[in-house]
């Protein structure tokens, strides 16, 4: 779980799109951070509100007109006032959850500020220690605890830390000690961000950057050099902890990586990017961080690991004048006159450069002058999205474009051996259905021996044409028992239309789903973890099935930490409850309309059903178009926190040359939502450079600290989990059995569902009430 406390991707991070080795068929995500001052819980209010009295029906539709408006006074006011005039079942059980709610928050509350003093005090100890990373995370969590982010950093103590973080992550970077000045960077990057102290969040921000960028080189290029700074952080944090030795296995992955890169390959894409990219850049930005990137190769002295002559200062001192010169060379060229040849004469004297000083390999020089372009779009663009995918990336990126996860439906990793392990198998897949389990290590693949493979390796050997065979040797236990395991590769299926609770999974390893958030008030509920070609048809199915079993009275569509996916299913699922209109539109780099999608009509099959759409800081791209057209046409009620802010449409371009496959993955489009009421323009939901609004606001704003969230989804992950009698064995103790799901609700874990539940329980009390057996609890 990645939050404020733990993770380097910052307070804004971002589903990681990474396919481990494509997972030999399998999609895996990276949970996003969280944000928000507010206390854990409470919905954003300006003031208290007085409400005048009303009966059922007139109360029951005034708390939905004030959550469709945005009035989060109003709507708790009018919660904690349910109506003397609801007398069953369901209105005391309203009533009692109401309660609960407020006694929760108060508890949480109390709590939260127990917790803050207790981490200044901790702040102090360590600091007293010289224990500086500990007491930034301490300051950190004291930070997030409070009121008043802002307000902390005047504090005596806090302002002490900084100066003393702000020394030591100068001095790491100094001596090379770069995992050390990610850490103290990182921590003073997060204590400036939304507190209004723009200029220090940026310097910590662009220091923290080239520092990642350096780790990266060592990752890439010297695995030595990054094993032997893990083990000096982990000596730091846990000195007494035995840390794993190096495997020389890893020394050579280099040499794939660069593999089949060409100067052809990487003219194209940047050429690509300066014909198409949104922000009509031109060329200088893209070799500006290419060269930038070269400088950053000679000074990363760790590097020398694999490239031996970057340790003759008198070469790297020649190639940094190359590079300088290549620099006078661009200033001298005005940006109208700036072309493609000016980049290729650039190029070529740095391949001349290269060849008589550092003698890099040429498909690294290539690789790092193109990563540097597309840094400096990232950087100077907010645009993380355009990238070059080289060609060892290349077939499991084409397989995560074309939905084609043909395999075994295994996640693997490399463990601290640097052994292929299984990290657990896909519910329903052939190795679930083979016996494969969490934790066996793959040591043959059809009686070829993994010893030294790449994940990548690992994937190409197990992945194949659907129907071929495919043999795995595992080893299992203490006792490392080998185990040989057939297994027939298929298309596998990820699903991403979940309900609330999973009873257990039919002999084909189908989930079986409980879709009823409160059965009694006739509330379901769908996660919806991406957009994929089958989430439209599984949603509608998973609809059917609750229509089936008694009246749906509201729904709970929760998008949160959703990535996205494909378009089509996003506009497919507001057009649900859409009879017509605008769905979503794009603009190109000279901000013309150039796609506009609008609802078909009869397709607005839930058009009277009432929903709360649940969002966050994860939720992106199509499920902000889904959040943000139903929010524009009043045909939801969105709640949470605001949306990331991925806004822009991506075009694949083939920049293959005749040796190799690659693609370029670049941004053409930013889209724009319907314009709300009142509205001349659809707002963009893009974040940009300098921006301070971006993203879906939720109309009820309600915020969870980064530990709720990582309490909400280890509990939703364990609670999803059905396994096999042997597999529930090695798991620890302790987490054995199954969480209840519903101690999310039960024990106030997760307000921001709370909320939504309460919402559509009170919209639906009118009906119930009218119905004894359904007040009764009967469907």
């Amino acid at each position: 779980m990645a939050n404020r406390l733990g993770s380097l991707g910052g307070r804004r991070g971002w589903w990681s799109e990474a396919l481990l080795g494509a997972l030999a068929g399998a999609l895996l995500v990276a949970a996003p951070t969280a944000s928000g001052q507010d206390r854990a819980g409470d919905m954003v209010a300006t003031s208290g509100a007085t409400i005048e009295p009303l009966p059922l029906p007139g109360w029951s539709e005034a708390v939905w007109q004030a959550a469709q408006r945005g009035e989060s006074d109003r709507l708790e006011a009018f919660l904690r006032a349910v109506p003397s005039d609801a007398v069953g079942d369901a209105a005391e059980r309203l009533r009692s959850r109401v309660a609960q709610r407020r006694r929760l928050a108060s508890e949480g509350d109390a709590t939260r500020r127990e917790e803050q003093a207790e981490s200044m005090r901790t702040l102090a100890t360590h600091l007293e220690a010289g224990e500086i990373t500990r007491a930034l995370t301490a300051a950190v969590r004291a930070q997030t605890l409070s009121e008043e982010w802002g307000a902390v950093l005047d504090d005596p103590l806090i302002k002490a830390l900084i100066g003393l973080a702000e020394a030591a992550a100068e001095e790491a970077q100094a001596q090379g000690d770069w995992l050390l000045a990610q850490e103290l960077l990182f921590r003073l990057r997060t204590l400036h961000e939304d507190v209004g102290r723009g200029d220090c969040f940026r310097r910590h921000q662009q220091a923290m950057e080239r520092v990642n960028r350096r780790i990266s080189l060592l990752a890439q290029y010297a695995p030595r050099g990054l094993h032997e700074l893990r083990r000096r952080q982990a000596q730091r944090m846990a000195p007494d902890q035995e840390f794993p030795a190096f495997n020389p296995e890893f020394a050579e992955d280099w040499r794939e990586q660069v593999r089949g890169i060409s100067q052809p390959m990487l003219a194209a894409a940047l050429r690509t990017v300066v014909d198409r990219h949104i922000a009509n850049m031109g060329w200088r930005p893209l070799i500006e961080g290419g060269l930038d990137a070269m400088d950053l190769v000679a000074t990363t002295p760790a590097l020398v690991e694999n490239f031996p002559a970057l340790a003759n200062p008198v070469a790297v001192a020649e190639w940094q004048e190359a590079v300088e010169s290549c620099r006078r060379l661009l200033a001298a060229v005005p940006d109208r006159e700036l072309s493609r040849r000016q980049y290729a004469r650039i190029v070529g004297e740095l391949q001349l450069a290269n060849r008589r000083t550092i003698d890099l390999p040429e498909p690294v020089l290539f690789r790092e002058f193109g990563d540097g372009a597309m840094y400096a779009v990232t950087s100077q663009h907010e645009d993380q999205y355009t990238e070059i995918i080289w060609p060892e990336r290349y077939r499991r990126f084409q397989q995560q474009v074309e939905g084609r996860f043909v395999g075994v439906g295994i996640l693997i990793r490399h463990n601290d051996r640097r052994e292929i392990e299984v990290v657990n198998p896909l519910e329903g897949s052939p190795a679930w259905r083979g016996g494969v389990r969490p934790g066996d290590v793959i040591v043959e693949v059809d009686g070829v021996s993994t010893v030294g493979w790449s994940t990548n390796r690992a994937v190409d050997e197990i992945t194949g044409p659907a129907g071929r065979s495919v043999e795995l040797t595992v080893e299992r236990g203490e006792e490392n028992e080998r185990v040989r395991i057939p297994l027939v590769r298929e298309q596998i299926k990820m699903r991403s239309v979940n309900g609330w609770w999973k009873r257990d999974l039919d002999e084909s390893g189908e989930p079986l789903w409980d879709w009823w958030l409160d059965p009694s008030a006739g509330v379901g509920y769908v996660r919806l973890t991406s957009f994929n070609e089958e989430s439209f048809r599984d949603f509608r199915s998973a609809i059917a099935a609750m229509q089936a079993e008694g009246p749906l009275r509201g729904l709970v569509l929760d998008l949160r930490h959703n990535p996205g996916g494909l378009l089509k299913s996003a506009v497919d699922f507001a057009n649900l409850y859409l009879q017509g209109g605008v769905v979503v539109t794009g603009e190109n780099r000279f901000g013309e309309e150039d796609m506009r999608i609008e609802a078909r009509r009869n397709r607005a099959e839930l058009v009277d059903l009432p929903t709360v759409v649940l969002i966050n800081q994860g939720s992106a791209s199509a499920s902000e178009i889904v959040a943000g057209a139903l929010q524009a046409y009043g045909a939801a009620v969105v709640l949470g926190d605001r949306s990331f802010g991925k806004g822009s449409v991506q075009e694949v371009h083939d920049v293959s040359d005749r040796n190799a496959p690659a693609i370029l993955k670049l941004t053409t489009q930013h889209y724009r939502l319907p314009p709300a009421t009142g509205e001349a323009r659809g707002r963009l939901v893009h974040k940009r450079p300098g921006a301070d609004d971006w993203g879906v606001n939720p109309d009820i704003v309600v915020r969870m600290t980064p530990s709720q969230i990582e309490q909400v989804l280890n509990l939703r992950q364990r609670a999803d989990q059905v396994l096999d009698p042997a597999s529930v064995a090695m798991l620890p103790e302790g987490q054995q059995e199954r969480p209840d799901v519903a101690r999310l609700l039960d024990e106030g874990l997760d307000p921001q569902l709370e909320t939504a539940l309460l919402i559509l329980q009170a919209r639906a009390l009118r009906d119930l009430e009218r119905d004894p057996a359904l007040a009764a609890g009967k469907r």
